[in-house]
């Protein structure tokens, strides 16, 4: 065995874009548009966050957004048409994105009603704002909760799909009405998903504490959405608002101050955040309560980041989820063949959450065309904020491993070639892997 090499890597400052965090894709941004308008339909001034940048006027992502409708994947009664969701799920990974999802019940146009087979035997709609169909007098919730373990059993742990979200009732599944339900049928529908989905995480909507208790009496692993991040007053002025009044109660109220530890925490915008530039709310406060609830991806709705707020935006990526360091790294300088590579290390995750999907910490040998790969025993996912991770692995070298110089790499794999490994705040990328040093082998 040869003596042991320390290195230090160089830590990077800059905004790196990765699967499951940060800002959601903005397709309608991307690729040379002729113009940039924001939601107003004022024309912007074009610019990018980097010139390697393929978004103009947003930063660039490495996560996916879309929801899809009841009645587009249930044709009839336990008929489902999942090559809908395969072509979505394909065309976020055409963009390198993984995906967060979201099946919704109905929405509030004719267009988007329940499944016609449904509405077939239900033709009253009944008088509240938010539903379609009533979930109280019709089988909804069987109904609902068949078609989410139908769904559960098809992609739960879908290379693809960073999260899901948890959906009970109500316009686009937004939870309208969930207080009027009764709580076995409330308990009917979460059961279906923490059933079903064991191994993609889930994040239920910030409604009501009926729901929430169900789901923290499961102590199942499911994280927070909500959907109007950012509004300052823009309901009943200065007397309430989602930022001031109703997040910051009820995320303690609902008992889920400690939900982001197992499962993610997603906001979308209240209107724009173009709305928010306009109406003058102060940016900085919503993003710092934004990272003390731990934020992982933020849905901007694909319309612009006003240019004044770039600066502000781009440190509030770097914060915004999961963000590794690798500090210190010791390995062996000098092996023998059928004996052990012992590497010793020391990382930061200097984001506000950790990493919830299955990526596993991979360690190469390479030379030449020759790659062996070791897949370490480490977690990335127990890699909390704010805390020393200390990495210690040995790994048996094959007996018939030819002799020579070898490059020893690591990275964290996604297993969609098309999103590759995660981006490390290091330098020494190179193809995805970052290149730690020289290990001879005799």
């Amino acid at each position: 065995m040869g003596k042991p090499v320390t290195i230090y890597p160089a830590i990077l400052d800059g905004f790196l874009s990765n699967p499951g965090i940060g800002f959601t894709a903005a397709p309608g941004l991307m690729n040379d548009p002729e113009a940039v308008y924001d939601n107003l339909g004022a024309r912007q001034n074009q610019y990018k966050f980097s010139d390697e940048s393929v978004t103009f006027n947003h930063p660039d992502s490495k996560v996916y957004f879309f929801s899809m409708k009841w009645k587009d994947l249930e044709t009839a009664k336990g008929v489902y048409r999942w090559e809908v969701v395969e072509e979505k799920l394909r065309l976020a990974k055409s963009h390198g994105c993984s995906a967060i999802v979201r099946c919704s019940p109905y929405a509030l146009s004719p267009e988007d009603d329940i499944p016609e087979w449904f509405r077939a035997d239900y033709p009253e709609k009944p008088e509240f704002p938010f539903w379609r169909v009533d979930p109280i007098t019709t089988p909804y919730a069987a109904h609902w909760a068949d078609f989410i373990g139908a769904f559960a059993k098809r992609f739960d742990g879908h290379p693809v799909i960073s999260s899901v979200d948890l959906t009970i009732v109500g316009a686009w599944g937004e939870g309208g009405g969930t207080e009027f339900m009764r709580k076995e049928a409330i308990k009917r529908i979460v059961d279906a998903y923490l059933d079903g989905f064991k191994i993609t995480p889930l994040q239920a909507l910030l409604h009501d504490p009926v729901s929430m208790k169900i789901i923290k009496d499961r102590k199942g692993k499911v994280g927070f959405r909500v959907d109007c991040l950012g509004d300052m007053g823009g309901f009943h002025g200065e007397r309430w608002s989602h930022m001031t009044d109703f997040y910051p109660q009820n995320i303690q109220n609902f008992q889920m101050g400690d939900a982001w530890e197992k499962a993610p925490v997603v906001f979308e915008a209240c209107w724009h955040m173009n709305d928010w530039f306009v109406q003058g709310w102060d940016l900085d406060y919503i993003i710092e309560e934004s990272l003390k609830w731990h934020i992982s991806s933020f849905n901007n709705k694909g319309t612009i980041v006003p240019e004044p707020w770039k600066g502000k935006v781009e440190q509030w990526l770097k914060k915004m989820g999961y963000r590794f360091e690798l500090r210190k790294l010791t390995y062996d300088s000098a092996v023998e063949a059928g004996g052990e590579l012992s590497i010793r290390a020391l990382w930061a995750n200097v984001g506000v959450a950790p990493l919830y999907n299955r990526y596993p910490l991979i360690v190469r040998l390479t030379r030449n065309e020759l790659t062996h790969v070791f897949t370490s025993k480490e977690d990335p996912r127990e890699w909390m904020p704010d805390r020393d991770i200390l990495w210690e692995e040995s790994f048996a070298i094959p007996v018939d491993l030819p002799v020579g110089e070898y490059t020893l790499e690591i990275g964290i794999e996604t297993g969609v070639e098309e999103i590759g490994t995660l981006r490390l705040a290091i330098d020494g990328n190179k193809d995805g892997y970052y290149q730690m040093g020289i290990v001879r082998l005799g």
